[in-house]
């Protein structure tokens, strides 16, 4: 005799039970969620939206004024060696700063150019995306460790590892630059798109620094001394060659748009 077994299912119509949400721990899920959805949504921020357009200028603007500054703290007497009140002791202890002196002058212009090149660009920019910021970033870090190199390089000027580190760090800087316009260009984020012409010209020239920077590291394990001297000749040559070669839209009255690069 066979007896058959009914497995017991519940019925396909009837409605199913779900337990309870509201919780306060739940409700407040739904609340960060919500929120997150609407940081989502914003893809752009456009020029004009206050605070959040301007908030990313101020941002960038105080990171390179915090880096300037920190240049000139590292410049400290030394103690003086013999009688404070003799000329020639003062005379002697500042010899003693020179490579902090020389380390303090190229960082400090090169990040005044540096500002100067990211205030152009920042002209020529109509929004900004979340991919932009990250990258800004990233360019941000490598301004405010800046300092930190040239003090390494002053205080150590025959040693060819801190050249290697301030080569490097420079390097960092201008690469970044160029992954911003770069980026700028690709997404859209420019007032006026540059022609083909004058992007290539842009990109060319901000690999210029870039390029020589890490071009000269050899000559650090010579000497640190002759790699600063390097940038101290090339960085004008450069500057003419691109001047020669800049294109007649960005030099015409009609088209009053700041170039904004690095090396002029």
């Amino acid at each position: 005799m066979m007896t058959t077994i009914r497995a017991v299912l519940p019925d396909a119509d009837e409605p199913k039970r779900e337990k309870s949400t509201n919780t306060p721990a739940h409700g407040e899920e739904r609340r960060v969620e919500a929120v997150q959805r609407e940081v989502d949504a914003v893809t752009f921020w456009e020029r004009g939206e206050e605070p959040e357009f301007g908030r990313i200028a101020f941002f960038t603007d105080a990171v390179f004024a915090i880096a300037l500054t920190l240049l000139v703290l590292d410049l400290r007497l030394p103690r003086m060696s013999g009688n404070p009140d003799d000329p020639a002791s003062i005379l002697n202890a500042l010899g003693d700063l020179t490579p902090k002196f020389v380390s303090f002058g190229i960082a400090f212009a090169l990040l005044a150019k540096y500002w100067i090149a990211n205030h152009g660009f920042f002209a020529r920019i109509g929004r900004f995306d979340r991919r932009y910021l990250t990258i800004c970033m990233c360019y941000l870090a490598t301004v405010a460790f800046l300092p930190f190199p040239t003090s390494l390089i002053g205080e150590y000027e025959s040693n060819p590892i801190s050249g290697v580190l301030f080569a490097l760090s420079l390097a960092a800087v201008s690469g970044l630059e160029t992954v911003l316009l770069w980026h700028a260009q690709r997404a859209g984020l420019m007032r006026t798109p540059a022609s083909e012409q004058v992007y290539r010209w842009q990109v060319s020239v901000a690999l210029i620094p870039f390029t020589m920077f890490l071009v000269t590291i050899p000559l650090a394990f010579v000497s640190p001394t002759v790699m600063l001297l390097s940038w101290i000749v090339i960085a004008p040559l450069a500057g003419r060659w691109a001047h020669r070669r800049k294109p007649a839209a960005l030099t015409s009255r009609q088209n009053p748009i700041p170039d904004g690069d690095s090396c002029e």
